[in-house]
């Protein structure tokens, strides 16, 4: 069995002519003849019709012995053109053909494996795992340094300035000034010219004040109360960005 992706997103469910083959011998008892692929595939176009059926053919890799391989032709057909084919032969084995893809679709659905019934089945079941292992793999590889990074991040003893965590965000400063004031993370008092930090971030851990000494022009100091973003709030703002671009 395998799966396709139509153009509304959903996932259904198909099988190849050589599976639907291989099924149909699999339900013959021992007296009667076996079903060959080739008189199979002629059949296809007499069935679904000479329109209709080019819409499900396809190429697959044959072994031939030694290692070699070739190029045949195959049908993978949808639930409704797997019965129409199975009904060609009788209507028993129309039957049994549903109940196995209705099985596959509810099996599809839920996320639970499914035992292969014939080997062309177990053979696509092998594949598609690998190429779901393969995709996993990938992505895990190209996560892994981003989730590092912010694991650092959010560990890190300390807290930065605005304009720092710009920097390590590769943001320009301006707009994480913005950004930070349009989610409420910021404010300015009335009148007032320095940025002051929401009550609730300040709870959360995402930001802290903290008094600093700055020295004015004529060598006299002032205390200055600057907002600044814990290492928390850092890897919470990488997260929130990402998300943003990604969308």
């Amino acid at each position: 069995m395998s799966n396709i992706v139509p153009l509304d997103g959903s996932t259904a469910i198909t099988m190849t002519s050589l599976e639907l083959v291989d099924f149909i011998n699999s339900q013959r008892s021992g007296g009667e003849p076996s079903l060959r692929h080739d008189h199979f595939m002629a059949k296809v176009p007499k069935v679904l019709g000479e329109d209709h059926a080019p819409k499900f053919r396809d190429m697959v890799s044959v072994a031939i012995g030694s290692g070699a391989k070739r190029q045949s032709p195959i049908y993978r057909l949808p639930k409704r053109e797997a019965c129409l084919m199975a009904m060609s032969y009788s209507y028993e084995l129309q039957a049994k053909v549903f109940d196995r893809m209705s099985e596959l679709e509810t099996v599809t659905a839920g996320g639970r494996f499914y035992v292969p019934q014939t080997m062309p089945e177990a053979l696509r079941l092998a594949a598609d795992l690998a190429d779901q292992n393969k995709v996993l793999v990938e992505q895990v590889e190209t996560m892994t340094p981003k989730v590092e990074a912010l694991t650092r991040i959010a560990l890190a003893d300390g807290s930065m300035c605005i304009q720092s965590a710009a920097k390590h965000l590769q943001i320009q400063p301006k707009k994480l000034f913005l950004w930070l004031s349009e989610h409420e993370w910021i404010y300015r008092r009335a009148g007032g010219t320095g940025w002051l930090g929401y009550q609730s971030r300040i709870q959360s851990g995402l930001l802290e004040h903290k008094v600093t000494t700055v020295e004015r022009s004529d060598g006299s100091e002032k205390m200055v109360e600057q907002c600044r973003i814990t290492p928390r709030g850092l890897s919470k703002l990488a997260e929130l960005l990402n998300e943003k671009e990604a969308a």
